[in-house]
Order: C-alpha cells, then sequence, then structure tokens
C-alpha cells in the first residue's frame, strides 16, 4: 500500500468520477537557459468533465516527488503517490469533480511520462549519457509547457490554480507570469523562492550515474535518502501517532515505502527537478503582481516555515493586499496538507471561493 493509498478518505469509487489521462507532445519549448526541447511531452489527468463542459477549470500541481495521479487510475498501473489528492477531489468534495475540471500535469523533467532526463522510471543503463545531457530546465519552463497544453485543450482561462510544494514554485509563476489567465492562485506549503544548492545537485546525479552503473550501495543509498525524506517531511511523525507501542512496524512501514518509491523515481529527474527549484525565484516579481494569491503553510513545517526568518525575501512584508498569507496549524510538517487534509479544508475552501 502506498502513502496516498493508506492516507486517502475517499467516499466515492473511483469509478463516479469522470477521469482521462494521456501525454500530449509538442514540436518544440524553448527554454529558458538556451536551446530547446523538440519534440517535448507532457503527461496529464483529468477529473471531472471536460473544460468546454464545465463550471470552473482548475490546474493542480504537484510535489517534486510526486506524479500526476491525483486519484488512483481506475484502471493500468499506478504511480507511487497515486491518490494524493483524494481529500480533495471527487463529487461534492473541495474540487467538485460534477462540475469542476481539475487538470492535473506531470511535472517537466519527471520520470512519470512528461520529458525528462530519463523517460521512463526504469531507464537502461545505456540512457546514462542521455540522461545526463538533459538541458537544464525552470520553473518558468514548465509553465509555459503548461501554457502550450492547456491551449491545446481549448482552455483560454482558469479559475484557479492550485499548487503543493514543488507545485507551489509554479502556481507563484502563474502569479507572476501565467501563460493563460487565472482568476487566483492558491499555493500549500511553498514559497515563491527555491531552496537547495548546487551542490545537492551534483550529489543527486552523482548518485544517478553510480546507480546506472551497477554500484551496490548506490541502491542502499537511494532509498535511504528517500526514508530520511519522509521523516523529516512528517510522515513517520504521522505514522507513529497510529501505532503508538510497536515502532518495529512503523520503521517497516516507513522502510517500505521508501523502497516501492526508490524504485520507481529516477534520480536522475530528482535532480533536474532541483536544479530547477533552486534557481527559482519570484518573490520581487509577486511584490508587483496584481493576482490574487493565497499562500498557505504550515506550523510544523520545516522545509517552508511560516516564521523563518532567514526566508525573509520569501516572505516580504511588503506584498500587496492581493497576496494573503494563512498559517494553518498541522500536526505532520511539510506533509500536512496531505497527510491531515481536513485541517486544510476550511482555509482552501476561504481561498478557492
Amino acid at each position: 500500500m502506498s502513502m496516498s493509498e493508506s492516507t486517502s478518505q475517499t467516499p466515492f469509487p473511483m469509478s463516479s468520477v469522470a477521469s482521462a489521462a494521456g501525454i500530449a507532445t509538442f514540436d518544440s519549448l524553448p527554454l529558458d537557459g538556451g536551446g530547446a526541447l523538440s519534440p517535448v511531452r507532457l503527461a496529464w489527468s483529468r477529473y471531472g468533465p471536460e473544460p468546454a463542459h464545465a463550471r470552473s477549470v482548475v490546474l493542480l500541481l504537484h510535489g517534486i516527488s510526486g506524479s500526476h495521479h491525483a486519484l488512483p487510475p481506475a484502471s493500468g498501473p499506478a504511480h507511487p503517490d497515486a491518490g494524493w489528492a483524494s481529500a480533495w477531489l471527487g463529487p461534492d468534495a473541495l474540487l467538485d469533480t460534477r462540475q469542476t475540471c481539475v487538470l492535473v500535469p506531470n511535472a517537466l523533467g519527471s520520470c512519470f511520462g512528461s520529458s525528462g532526463p530519463a523517460d521512463s522510471p526504469a531507464a537502461s543503463a545505456t540512457s546514462a549519457t542521455s540522461a545526463a545531457d538533459f538541458p537544464p530546465v525552470s520553473i518558468a519552463d514548465t509553465v509555459r509547457l503548461q501554457g502550450l497544453w492547456l491551449r491545446s485543450l481549448g482552455v483560454a482561462r482558469l479559475d484557479a490554480v492550485l499548487g503543493f510544494s514543488y507545485g507551489g514554485y509554479q502556481a507563484f509563476q502563474w502569479a507572476v507570469a501565467g501563460p493563460v489567465p487565472a482568476a487566483r492562485v492558491v499555493v500549500l506549503a511553498s514559497a515563491p523562492r527555491g531552496n537547495g544548492t548546487a551542490q545537492d545537485v551534483t550529489q543527486l546525479r552523482q548518485l544517478a550515474a553510480a546507480l546506472d552503473a551497477g554500484v551496490p550501495a548506490a541502491r542502499e543509498a537511494w532509498v535511504a535518502m528517500r526514508r530520511a525524506t519522509l521523516q523529516r517531511y512528517g510522515y513517520a511523525a504521522w505514522l507513529a501517532d497510529r501505532q503508538p507501542h510497536d515502532m518495529n512496524a512503523v520503521e517497516a512501514r516507513l522502510r517500505g515505502e521508501a523502497e516501492a518509491w526508490a524504485a520507481r523515481f529516477s534520480p536522475w529527474s530528482l535532480a533536474a527537478l532541483r536544479d530547477a527549484a533552486r534557481r527559482f525565484d519570484a518573490s520581487v516579481a509577486l511584490a508587483a503582481a496584481p493576482m490574487p494569491v493565497h499562500w498557505l503553510r504550515c506550523t510544523s513545517d520545516v522545509l517552508f516555515p511560516p516564521d523563518d526568518d532567514a526566508a525573509a525575501a520569501a516572505a516580504r512584508a511588503d506584498y500587496p493586499a492581493s497576496v494573503v498569507r494563512t498559517t494553518v496549524h498541522g500536526r505532520y510538517g511539510h506533509l500536512s496538507p496531505l497527510l491531515e487534509a481536513e485541517a486544510w479544508q476550511a482555509p482552501l475552501r476561504l481561498a478557492l471561493r
């Protein structure tokens, strides 16, 4: 069972939600760093009616290690995080799929169908050279690709852009330079300026190369990295609260989740996404943007803490009144929006109103 499957509170069968999925291909995407991706692909899911038949259209953006499987697919293989938005999506849910078209693109650079350094989660050793040579992509590149896709669907306007974590970076980019007009932007557990270092990216690329070369310790290092991330982001605490008297079971579950994810996610892709994140900064542009932005952060989030003085440039006091900052009192850190969605329902509903 995946983390998302274990935490989802889905009050309806998947068959009750109209859905579709596919991969859109475009001739070329010019990149901020120069050159272009030609052709370029974007994998996607849609929940609810087609855009032309919907009362509202919402763009939903996933985290750095996630996918476009916001709900578990009705058929076929599921990505490790499938169902991550189950608490928000469905008939009569916050994003009511009876009337709302929810469009979920896979991030550029990811490994679940969109163009990236590893075109499949299990790239062969012979792909190492092409993976290493994948050009740097930016958050702005990612958003421009989403604009190409939306226009190909006939979407000329969005009622909301909703992004979690790495998806929040993209949502902030939509607020300052969206390729399609949007009525509002809602950001969960993120910031208008990225974090991470060039050294982080280098280490990920070295690990990716070691995995491709079959270095025995590389697989364990990849799993250990994921386990540490889950612990830091609040998942270990969530598990411990559910099995307080069996820490062996908690550790086994944590290890199992890390192994399942590590078997499917490419470190080449994580390096590409981390590189885009560390170079992202929309904080200055946001101060001049008229777009209504609802920025929700969690009290226990160590990645994007609301009271982090070091992040003052990314939490400017002189943002316009259109940027509304809200603190959510959650217990489970960065993953709080996914693990305890009930704490986020009221502020989310207000932000989407």
